[in-house]
């Protein structure tokens, strides 16, 4: 009996450890010595880098001495995670006591991922959040199916970045018809040239290279959409919503949407043919290093730029589609952008892909674990992300602390995004940004399908026909089993 009785003992004492540790599925929420409940965010592995991860943290101790965020009774402490939405999945899996509170979400992951996080459409409504003062390209990016789940926190275009210093060495001595004027370089065609222009060659051995032409496959959506087209068929009352927009064969010369992308892959051929790139300058060091005059990136490019000695560049949108192939992937002809095609649709514009994340609520894949405690830390998570977003002092103090552009589009006038920059350079074009397609299976699709058949095509061993026939091919095979339609 004394053994039973001490057995008993030892477990009673053994959960009164687990408890007063906070550490059970059931209770853990933990506090400050100032009554506050600490939550936690989660951020994706970008954040994992020194000067991000130093910004961020800047603007969350910031946020934490706030009287606002004191009021709520809210301490906040964040952690980069790599794998994100893999790692949010296993948390969601194990309960609240292994989730974060908050989510620095990729908005592009939304449609894949809807039963890890929580729809707020109840508390917008609750709260009377006026969702038109979100720039509607993001917020919509994070409704899927008529539900929204999170409110949009950044917006991120992407753009060619031009090094300022290469063209003005070029322009130096070129003739005065044959300069580079970076405020005209609004189509394919005039991108081509200055780049060509850019290009130091020994022979065939390119030794500085005009444009990155290396990893321009993942650039591909920007420039069906500045040829005036898509990618995916988005419209839920098609018969084809969730495919790919490509006709089959020869089809494409007779439809829009198709020839576009066909466009867009004859272009990327013109350029690999013209030999315009070192396949060791794709990277950060090469623009970085003075050895690449363009390449692409995010307006949060010039963060990996600070490493480098190179300080002089300008941000530009993709440009709009001026040329078309219909006779022919080596028969390019130049056409008006801004004027319709035979088939009713403007050739070009400029814009390109917009980027960014949002703030998201992460709930447990299990229902029987969304406990009272567990609502408690959602009620605390929508009071910030609300502050967060609503509050315009707020929004100032972490936009203006990240250099970033807020999707609060009723703040673009703030002075903050008129200081001389890639923030002032890209703002007057971003009403023409468009989100990726809100379908499932697209990241795997453009990562997995276009990317990999754009190299081939590069490397020579497709045509751009057969280039077409097999993102079309494949791509339908894998939306329709993502999608569920196989």
């Amino acid at each position: 009996m004394k053994k039973l009785a001490s057995l008993i003992l030892m477990v009673v004492l053994s959960f009164s450890v687990v408890a007063c540790n906070n550490t059970s599925a059931n209770d853990y929420s933990k506090y400050r010595e100032d009554g506050r409940l600490i939550l936690t965010i989660w951020a994706p592995d970008q954040y994992a880098g020194k000067q991000v991860s130093q910004q961020f943290q800047s603007w969350l101790d910031a946020f934490n001495e706030t009287q606002e965020l004191k009021d709520i009774g809210v301490y906040l402490q964040f952690s980069p995670m790599t794998q994100l939405p893999t790692s949010l999945g296993t948390a969601c899996l194990s309960g609240p006591h292994k989730m974060p509170d908050i989510v620095v979400w990729d908005r592009f992951a939304t449609p894949s991922n809807t039963k890890l996080l929580l729809p707020i459409d109840d508390l917008i409504e609750k709260d009377n959040i006026d969702s038109s003062k979100f720039f509607a390209e993001a917020y919509n990016e994070l409704n899927v199916d008529g539900k929204q789940y999170g409110l949009p926190l950044d917006a991120d275009p992407w753009g060619l970045y031009i090094n300022m210093d290469m063209v003005e060495e070029y322009n130096s001595t070129a003739a005065v018809n044959d300069k580079i004027d970076v405020n005209d370089l609004g189509t394919w065609t005039k991108v081509m040239e200055a780049a060509d222009k850019l290009t130091l060659r020994d022979g065939n051995n390119v030794t500085r290279s005009g444009i990155n032409t290396t990893s321009a496959d993942g650039q591909f959506f920007s420039f069906v959409y500045t040829g005036g087209g898509e990618l995916i068929d988005t419209d839920k009352n098609s018969p084809t919503y969730g495919d790919t927009v490509m006709a089959e064969d020869v089809g494409f010369l007779q439809d829009a949407q198709s020839l576009r992308v066909y466009d867009s892959l004859a272009f990327f051929n013109e350029l690999y043919d013209m030999n315009l790139c070192n396949t060791g300058h794709g990277g950060t060091d090469a623009f970085g290093n003075n050895l690449l005059g363009i390449t692409y990136g995010s307006i949060y490019f010039p963060q990996e730029l600070s490493a480098y000695s190179l300080k002089n560049y300008k941000m530009l949108p993709y440009p709009a589609r001026d040329r078309t192939y219909v006779n022919g992937e080596d028969k390019p002809q130049v056409i008006d952008p801004s004027a319709e095609d035979s088939l009713g649709m403007v050739n070009g514009q400029v814009g390109g892909m917009l980027g960014g994340y949002g703030l998201v609520i992460p709930q447990p894949t299990n229902a029987a674990m969304r406990t009272k405690e567990w609502q408690k830390h959602v009620d605390k998570a929508w009071e910030v992300i609300k502050l967060w977003m609503t509050n315009d002092s707020i929004n100032e103090l972490y936009f203006t602390t990240n250099k970033a552009i807020t999707c609060r589009q009723d703040l673009w006038d703030n002075e903050f995004y008129q200081q001389d920059g890639v923030i002032k350079d890209i703002l007057p074009y971003l009403e023409n940004y468009k989100m990726r397609p809100s379908v499932a299976g697209y990241e795997m699709f453009e990562s997995s399908v276009v990317r990999t058949q754009i190299q081939a095509l590069r490397e020579g061993q497709l045509t751009v026909f057969e280039t077409y026939k097999a993102i079309r091919e494949q791509g339908n095979a894998l939306l329709r089993t993502a999608q569920g339609r196989a």
